[in-house]
């Protein structure tokens, strides 16, 4: 996952710790974190940066971000091959830019058979050669376990699966993770039939039905059909066992953590499980409340035993920095988890996802700030009471402006996710709701902005009419829930197209002005003297001469300015972040044409200024 580098996905972890403590070795492969080192390698930064990745051209941003990513590979890799693309990174971002031309997220052609050695396949391909992931696996293991969280991760999934049963046919492939919990059965079925592959799928909870199937192993036998909670084809036929309850969070052993792998992050986070399905469980436009089909929709943990784990891992592996791994945190396990954390005098850092709740209140809040909560991902998505009220969200418009400003005031880091267009939402419901939120500005930190797609899995998508859509067939999903095999089809009569498409830019253009505050230069743009000494921002900005024009993109704040060849020849010999002024090239220029340049790089934070007190405004260093 492009957002995931720098972390390590907790599900293998926790997977390993529950065998270990049956007896059982179970040896990890990250290659997501391997993924983003195949990235970095120079010969892929140098085939994407000339525009010779298939729809990567060179004048696209994945080649900006690859020149840039040349650049600064010693500050991303280091020479001891720490990576420095996690949290707080300064360049991390630029792999999730690189990451994206990779991503597919699949529709139902990936339930066919592979196309052989053509397209992303053979990208893959590549990238599990250059990975060595055959001669990673010692020769005495019997199962491989591949987890696909994710709809874009299932292609590669597959590709994997071939890819090891070509090289090791012995190898027993299974997949399993929520992609796959969340597939139509019919879908599943098509997919085991043109994999071979793979053996079987585990759906929902994994503990129970890896061990029964390695203890199988270990036997001598393989029978996934007789497994609770196993997928499989046996004699030509689908056998799908329904899954038993599964485990109680508080009786896991801690999550067995890779030391080599950890080792290779410089500023890694760990993954801590706090909960598996959603406290609140409301939500029709949300599937993920579907994943934990046997066992109670919400399973979470005790606070004192979720402290115990925190400490362990403090100790056992120095880490201080932690993600909770949650649907959304229950408030009164947020304000006991916190008190416990002080009391011990356990000091980390953390983050997790929450969702606006009246029981968040102010000292909640605070004591969440005193207790290390660096920052809270809000699900907020909308500020029309009406639309919260029958997508059956907590919170209203009056109580997500009171937890903004609470959270605001306890120095509360707040990454929003917003859907401007819930089912039956009016263009100028959608509008007010900005409005809103704009208001509110100085509360939020990011802004993440996802179209509606309505998924089959959820309550929205088995009951449309009750939320005002109407069954379509034929069109095309957006894939904002990663997942297009899971989209349903459908109209929303409450917009036009023509609405939508504006709602969305809109939203979306908000987003990039919030987001920006933390990679652009502060200070809004406006006119520069005509004798203040500016440069290009050099740091982040990446210059492509295609030899009629240079193309400028800066990498922080994602603009771009094309400098036709008249203009590009004045420029030219200030590219390497020399300094210049107006008036210097008004001289080849004119003076029109010099201010209009400076207009545009200044308007997209292209340029720096010479100090604060530097006349006019625009982007001081």
């Amino acid at each position: 996952m492009e957002t995931s580098f720098g972390s390590l996905y907790p599900a293998p972890a926790v997977l390993a710790g529950y065998l270990a403590d049956k007896g059982i070795t179970a040896h990890q492969l990250d290659l997501n974190e391997r993924f983003a080192e195949f990235l970095l390698s120079p010969p892929v930064l140098a085939a994407m940066g000339a525009g010779e990745v298939p729809g990567v051209p060179a004048d696209s941003l994945g080649a900006a971000a690859a020149r840039l990513c040349t650049r600064y590979r010693d500050r991303l890799i280091s020479a001891e091959g720490r990576h420095h693309f996690g949290a707080g990174s300064e360049f991390g971002y630029l792999l999730e830019i690189l990451a994206q031309p990779y991503s597919l997220d699949p529709d139902e052609t990936v339930l066919g058979p592979l196309p052989p050695g053509s397209g992303l396949g053979r990208a893959y391909l590549d990238f599990y050669a250059w990975a060595d992931v055959v001669g990673g696996i010692d020769d005495d293991v019997l199962m491989v376990g591949i987890s696909v969280p994710m709809g874009p991760q299932l292609f590669p999934a597959l590709v994997l699966a071939a890819h090891l049963k070509s090289a090791r046919p012995h190898l027993r492939c299974v997949l399993g993770g929520p992609a796959l919990s969340l597939m139509d059965d019919g879908d599943l079925e098509r997919l085991l039939r043109s994999h071979p592959a793979v053996d079987c799928v585990v759906r929902f909870d994994g503990e129970q039905p890896l061990l029964a199937l390695v203890e199988g192993l270990r036997a001598g036998a393989w029978s996934p059909e007789t497994v609770p909670g196993v997928t499989c084809l046996s004699g030509g036929e689908l056998c799908q066992v329904r899954p038993g309850a599964g485990p109680n969070l508080n009786t896991l052993p801690p999550p067995k953590y890779s030391r080599s792998a950890l080792g290779r992050l410089a500023n890694p986070t760990m993954s801590i499980t706090q909960a598996r399905g959603c406290y609140w469980g409301k939500c029709d436009y949300c599937d993920f409340v579907e994943l934990y089909d046997g066992s109670p929709p919400f399973r979470g943990r005790h606070p004192g035993n979720f402290v115990d784990e925190v400490e362990f891992l403090v100790g056992e592996f120095g880490i201080e920095r932690f993600n909770f791994v949650t649907e959304s945190i229950p408030p009164a396990f947020a304000r006991r988890m916190s008190s416990l954390l002080i009391e011990r005098g356990i000091k980390i850092t953390w983050n997790s996802f929450a969702m606006v709740d009246r029981r968040f209140d102010r000292e909640l809040l605070f004591l969440m700030k005193e207790a290390g909560c660096e920052f809270l991902v809000i699900g907020m998505e909308t500020m029309v009471t009406r639309v919260l009220k029958l997508v059956h969200k907590s919170a209203d418009r009056e109580e997500n402006i009171r937890f903004l400003r609470d959270a605001r005031d306890a120095g509360m880091r707040l990454q929003v996710n917003l859907i401007p267009d819930l089912p039956s939402t009016t263009y100028e419901e959608a509008m007010s709701a900005l409005a809103d939120v704009e208001k509110l500005s100085d509360c939020i930190d990011g802004i993440s902005v996802f179209p509606f797609e309505a998924t089959r899995s959820s309550n929205v998508g088995r009951n449309p009419a009750d939320f005002g859509l109407l069954p379509a067939g034929g069109g095309q999903a957006s894939g904002q829930s990663q997942y297009a095999l899971n989209h349903f089809d459908n109209t929303d009569p409450a917009m036009t197209p023509e609405q939508r498409a504006e709602v969305h830019r809109r939203y979306r253009d908000y987003a990039h002005r919030v987001n920006a505050r933390s990679t652009a230069d502060p200070g809004e743009p406006r006119d520069i003297g005509r004798d203040t000494p500016v440069r290009l921002v050099q740091e982040k900005l990446d210059v492509l001469d295609t030899g009629d024009r240079l193309v400028c993109t800066h990498l922080g704040t994602r603009e771009r300015v094309t400098v036709p060849a008249a203009f590009s020849r004045a420029l030219e010999p200030y590219l390497d972040g020399a300094w210049f002024t107006r008036a210097v090239l008004s001289d080849r220029l004119g003076e029109e044409r010099s201010a209009a340049l400076i207009r545009n790089l200044t308007a997209s934070r292209m340029l720096a200024l010479s100090g604060p007190t530097a006349e006019g405004g625009g982007c001081h260093e």
